[in-house]
């Protein structure tokens, strides 16, 4: 009897040692998650609170999500979750800043600090019919099955399609309960965005050359600090060196901590020691961009400035009027992950590097910044990375022998759960598809974009996509089904 007793007494030390784990490392992940994930779907991208929870959260997601109980407060525009009572975390609600998760205790002061920033004007897209020799069947059919869920239970979940050639909307598609107007993340295309304001900042003379020593307050005030060495160059191309778990699957790695548990994303990041000589290695990390936001705050003259950049610098600009990126609860922009757009507005992004950073014959970006974008980093494997942009979708070289090949200069904005922004400057093209796909078998991107792009033709000069002549301003037509 011994052996059972044995058994017995293992048994329960498992199940303490489960509910203890679940309580001190599951659950201020699953609160955090579903408290800042709800709040940005429902004040954010007006969705449903239905809606936010069964699809955003739970859908094809780790079932322990379910043993954690969400609390919308429409008045206060706020959503708060917790676990059996405990770990509670709240998402509070801001216009202009979107959703910052934080702790109970410091909601109500946080929800009184919002910036003010000037309202923007909108610049609406041009829309435009189909080129001449695109098959426009073959075309329909090809958005129809990205819209399409490939069996009876929704897998895919293509929220929005946007297709712009040579500047204007030839095609966009959009789910049930989007519209052309709904913000929807773009959880790591967030990166692309902000290396644009980082553009952005360099051409106003706020930022240093590139190849300068990246300003952390943190590491400038340690005697002999070896993180002083990185610049913000080796930031932007992943190989500062600097040790991050991107690990989204463990719930203690790096990345998860720094987005739904630690007070502020960017203090996270800072924090971690080098692992290698910056410049040496390649390695994606959502940190470093969180770097660069610590950096772009010590280099604004005020938290009102610094907070105000992506709309002052970009969303203003572009005419993006319903673009937002999201703060820590330390103030910090989260420029790893947290922004959200229109699909016309993803695509505005996209039109702006396509046109070599120029915008309504004004140049945004400094001359060279999108070569410099779009050339492989040094340390990165198979070129497939440039300065927070990728020159080759990840999967590439694992499709199937039919899959059409993408043009060869074609680079792109990615994220979580299958965002996407394609740029084909010898096609003249912007795709951008959004939606909500975790099974990355459900929907085959390199497919997709190489099927709509192979029905364009090459644009006819080698400059049609850079003078600004192209740049896609008028009167906005758009509604939830348009193919031209």
């Amino acid at each position: 009897m011994a052996w059972l007793k044995a058994i017995f007494v293992g048994l329960v030390l498992l199940i303490i040692v489960a509910v203890s784990g679940f309580f001190i490392w599951l659950a201020p992940v699953g609160a955090g998650y579903t408290a800042k994930v709800m709040c940005s779907r429902i004040f954010v991208s007006g969705l449903s609170s239905e809606r936010a929870l069964d699809e955003d959260v739970m859908a094809d997601n780790n079932s322990l999500l379910s043993l954690i109980t969400a609390n919308i407060d429409l008045r206060h525009q706020t959503v708060s979750a917790h676990a059996f009572g405990f770990r509670t975390r709240v998402a509070v609600y801001r216009p202009n800043m979107g959703c910052t998760l934080t702790d109970p205790e410091n909601a109500a002061a946080l929800q009184n600090t919002a910036p003010v920033l000037r309202p923007i004007t909108p610049q609406p897209l041009l829309t435009a019919p189909l080129p001449p020799g695109v098959e426009r069947r073959k075309f329909n059919n090809i958005l129809a099955a990205a819209m399409d869920e490939p069996s009876v239970e929704p897998s895919r979940r293509t929220r929005a399609i946007v297709v712009l050639y040579k500047g204007r909307v030839v095609a966009e598609r959009y789910g049930e309960g989007i519209t052309v107007n709904t913000p929807l993340t773009g959880w790591s295309m967030t990166k692309s965005a902000f290396s644009a304001i980082l553009g952005r900042m360099r051409m106003t003379g706020m930022l240093p050359p590139l190849n300068y020593p990246v300003s952390i307050n943190e590491w400038d005030t340690l005697p002999d600090d070896p993180r002083v060495k990185i610049t913000y160059d080796e930031l932007l191309q992943m190989s500062s060196g600097l040790e991050f778990d991107e690990s989204y699957w463990n719930p203690l790695a790096d990345v998860v901590q720094m987005l739904f548990v630690a007070p502020s994303a960017a203090g996270l990041a800072v924090s971690k020691p080098l692992a290698k000589t910056p410049g040496s290695e390649w390695q994606y990390s959502s940190g470093t961009t969180n770097v660069l936001s610590a950096a772009m705050r010590n280099l604004s003259n005020s938290s009102q400035q610094y907070l105000a950049l992506p709309s002052e610098l970009l969303f203003r600009p572009l005419g993006m009027d319903h673009a937002v990126i999201e703060a820590d609860s330390d103030g910090y922009l989260v420029g790893s992950s947290f922004m959200h757009a229109t699909g016309r507005e993803w695509a505005k992004l996209g039109q702006l590097y396509l046109q070599d950073g120029v915008w309504n014959d004004t140049r945004l970006l400094p001359e060279g910044w999108v070569a410099h974008a779009t050339t492989p980093a040094p340390q990165a494997p198979n070129g497939i990375y440039g300065a927070h942009w990728w020159l080759k979708l990840p999967s590439e070289g694992q499709q199937a022998a039919d899959t059409p090949a993408i043009p060869a200069d074609a680079f792109f904005a990615l994220g979580h759960d299958g965002q996407s922004l394609s740029i084909i400057p010898s096609r003249d093209l912007v795709i951008v598809r959004l939606g909500l796909t975790r099974n990355k078998k459900a929907f085959n991107l390199h497919r997709f974009v190489g099927e709509v792009s192979n029905l364009f033709p090459e644009h006819e000069d080698a400059d049609a996509s850079g003078d600004g002549e192209n740049t896609p301003t008028g009167t906005d037509t758009g509604n939830n089904g348009t193919a031209n």
